[in-house]
């Protein structure tokens, strides 16, 4: 009783705080919490269900926000359809790894605005520009339907249909056989139910086959900040793969890749454990024991939240500013590889 108690008032709380057009400041404190609330999830996986429902009461699908005395209205669906996808996936790894991506972008959302209730100065200016921009960003919003996505809602539209068709047809042909009356109608309907479960029962024993099957041909993979790698994958691999995704003009996948990578050839000198549930803050903190290697990692780690949790887009300079960067970790990383081997 007490805990219902507790609970009830919790959501009048946030209720009242997330009512009509929420401050800036208000917004961002919420956005704090949940971030909180996603670390709480990764460490008590018996929290999930508690934590998510916690989350969606702080942060509505969409609401209004009081911004430079006008209205803007946020759209935080992003943030419902990666729980939805946490909740619905069954690999722990994943699970982990939509987590990670979570407290990623709400990490990087809570620094700009952080940055827009700062005391007005020069840079201020831009910073507002570019607040205005991510509270209304495509990018936060969920992704427009896919062809596949279509096609799979039509065929789930021709089932439902086919299984009316179906209750209909049994339905008239057993109130032939068993004719309308009240005992014969209860009649009916059990025959009925017990025939549409066997039904839906052959109909997921032939999905889970399907999915068994190239199960065992999968190859190995690890995920690393939310990203499947083959698990036999070497650092240089993935710089090449960077370095590929800014040849084709796309610098944020650049940007993450060589970021991978550097946590790829920190793994092989044994300066650090990859994890998958580690966040990129958390290999931040392993690698501030190095003095040498702190910085660069450091500056790496920011401009990965700004560009890829952020979602902010990345220039050929910016890649190139940030592959030298890389380029000054690595070398240091490899001097400290091979003092340790010493």
């Amino acid at each position: 009783m007490p805990r219902l108690i507790s609970t009830i008032l919790l959501t009048l709380i946030v209720a009242i705080e997330a009512s009509a057009a929420s401050r800036l400041l208000n917004y961002e404190n919420r956005v704090v919490r949940a971030a909180e609330q996603i670390e709480r999830i990764k460490s008590d996986q018996d929290y999930d269900e508690e934590g998510t429902s916690y989350i969606k009461r702080l942060l509505p699908r969409s609401e209004q926000i009081e911004f430079e005395r006008r209205e803007v209205t946020v759209d935080n669906s992003w943030l419902y359809v990666l729980l939805d996808s946490y909740a619905s996936e069954s690999d722990q790894q994943r699970r982990n790894a939509i987590l990670n991506d979570i407290v990623g972008r709400l990490r990087a959302l809570d620094e700009h605005l952080r940055r827009v209730e700062s005391p007005p100065s020069i840079d201020n200016d831009s910073s507002r520009d570019k607040i205005r921009e991510i509270l209304t960003r495509p990018a936060y919003q969920p992704e427009r339907e896919t062809a596949i996505g279509g096609f799979i809602k039509q065929i789930f539209r021709k089932a439902r249909a086919l299984m009316s068709e179906l209750y209909l047809s049994l339905t008239r042909l057993l109130e032939r056989l068993f004719g309308v009356s009240a005992q014969s109608k209860l009649f009916s309907n059990l025959v009925l139910v017990i025939v549409l479960i066997a039904a839906f029962t052959a109909m997921l024993s032939m999905i889970r086959r399907r999915r068994r099957a190239p199960a065992t041909r999968k190859k190995k993979t690890r995920i690393v900040l939310g990203e499947e790698i083959a698990a036999d994958s070497t650092s240089s691999e993935l710089v090449e793969a960077g370095l590929a995704a800014a040849r084709t003009g796309d610098f944020r996948a650049a940007v993450r890749k060589l970021y991978v990578a550097l946590l790829y050839e920190l793994a092989e000198l044994n300066l650090i454990e990859l994890e998958d549930s580690a966040t990129n803050h958390e290999y931040l903190g392993k690698v501030s024991r190095f003095a040498v290697l702190a910085q660069p990692m450091r500056y790496l780690t920011d401009r990965f939240d700004y560009v890829w949790y952020g979602m902010f887009p990345s220039t050929e300079e910016d890649f190139e500013a940030y592959f030298l960067k890389y380029q000054e970790a690595a070398a240091s990383a490899k001097n400290l590889g091979g003092r340790t081997s010493n």
